[in-house]
């Protein structure tokens, strides 16, 4: 988990702000050490041409930086159109892949994606400037909801404090957060402009990262060697004290209006990720709750229901709850499975409004009960997997 030490001590501690450009004469800012742009086709190259004063989100990502960190090295890798402040996947994945392989050592996205068909190949990238030992800063999307990459465990996710709880420059900590987002920080900053003008960045998850991100590289400038888990545990103990859960604006709390399918399986290796699959491979963001795994697979859609809850002995309904809060999917999936423990969380499955029920028994007999008919599939296999899936989306647009 901690990562790879290296011995950095030599080297500069260049921080890279992957954004829409720094345009470094507004706040008066030093010469970026590499001023880079990343176009559609992949190709890396040096970026020209653009105004030097012009306001830009990354602009004032890096005057944040440097209000916190005034010796910091900065490098600018534009990734988004100026204009609309989008990009590709590809790029941001090119981004980041090219900071791992020429020895920048932390960087700032103060963007992210929420479409979980991006999350898998961001992850891989991430994971390889993890074991480079590149630490990631990011902020969380301004919905608060699961973001690629902020809310990964190889990456140090921030938002905002929208109540005002802290003051500038404060941050609190919480390393038992359920969305991954471990930081809530403030966001407002006072940055002068080359003219003697000042203003006040809004509240914002993206202004929020760039703080934090100037904090590490003050951690790391005098302790260089520090891995992930070093540089986490020394960002906790600086933390204001506050509650994190005064920091952060309040969370959505929708009712769930999903389709949520009950599976009880005790006759098929792997049937409730092969009907999850199905639905994401068809562009729903399906989600499949397990309580008997042990590590989630967010990437996947497989999530242990059991860590968005606070309680010993949670109510199921508040861990969906939480889970359709922090995640949004358009189907939920429970997996009953065989609960044999009196304290687990699925005992009170029973309770809940399901639309579909489906019964895997052991002579690999398929039971769809709906508020429609019962249908069995006999002698389940894979091959019928594709011809249940097309069933349930049947029994779905019935209900519309």
């Amino acid at each position: 988990m901690g990562g790879i030490r290296l011995k950095m001590n030599t080297l500069a501690i260049n921080i890279a702000v992957i954004d829409d450009g720094v345009n470094e004469k507004l706040y008066k800012r030093d010469r970026l050490s590499y001023n880079l742009e990343i176009t559609h086709d992949l190709t890396v190259c040096d970026r020209v041409g653009y105004d030097q004063f012009l306001p830009s989100h990354g602009t004032t990502c890096a005057a944040i930086i440097k209000k916190y960190a005034p010796e910091a090295d900065l490098s600018s890798i534009k990734i988004l159109d100026s204009s609309s402040r989008t990009g590709m996947k590809a790029q941001l994945i090119h981004a980041i892949k090219w900071c791992a392989d020429n020895s920048i050592r932390i960087v700032n996205l103060s963007l992210g994606t929420i479409d979980y068909r991006d999350f898998s190949e961001v992850k891989e990238a991430v994971d390889y400037a993890y074991e480079k030992n590149v630490i990631v800063i990011a902020a969380c999307n301004n919905r608060n909801i699961y973001t690629c990459p902020a809310s990964f465990e190889k990456v140090i996710g921030v938002r905002c404090d929208l109540k005002e709880a802290i003051k500038e420059g404060e941050y609190t900590f919480n390393i038992d957060c359920m969305d991954g987002i471990n930081i809530s920080a403030c966001a407002k900053h006072s940055l002068k402009k080359y003219d003697g003008t000042e203003k006040v960045t809004a509240e914002c998850n993206s202004y929020a990262a760039p703080m934090v991100t100037a904090y590490v590289y003050n951690i790391l400038r005098n302790h260089p060697d520090m891995c992930f888990d070093e540089i986490m545990e020394k960002l906790q103990q600086e933390a204001n004290k506050r509650n994190y859960t005064e920091c952060v604006h309040s969370l959505k709390s929708k009712e769930p209006d999903i389709p949520i399918i009950l599976v009880n399986n005790s006759g098929f290796d792997y049937f409730e990720k092969g009907l999850t699959g199905k639905f994401r491979s068809d562009g729903f963001n399906a989600l499949c709750l397990y309580e008997n795994i042990k590590e989630s697979d967010f990437c996947n859609g497989y999530i242990n229901i059991r860590h968005y809850s606070k309680q010993q002995l949670p109510a199921l309904e508040k861990s969906i709850y939480n889970i359709f809060n922090i995640f949004e999917p358009d189907i939920l999936l429970l997996s009953q499975g065989n609960q044999k423990n009196d304290n687990s969380l699925m005992k009170g499955i029973m309770d809940l409004d399901f639309d579909i029920e489906i019964r895997v028994n052991d002579t690999l007999a398929v039971e769809v009960k709906s508020s429609y008919e019962i249908r069995i599939f006999n002698d389940f296999d894979n091959n019928q997997l594709e011809n249940l899936y097309s069933y349930i989306l049947e029994l779905f647009e019935k209900e519309e």
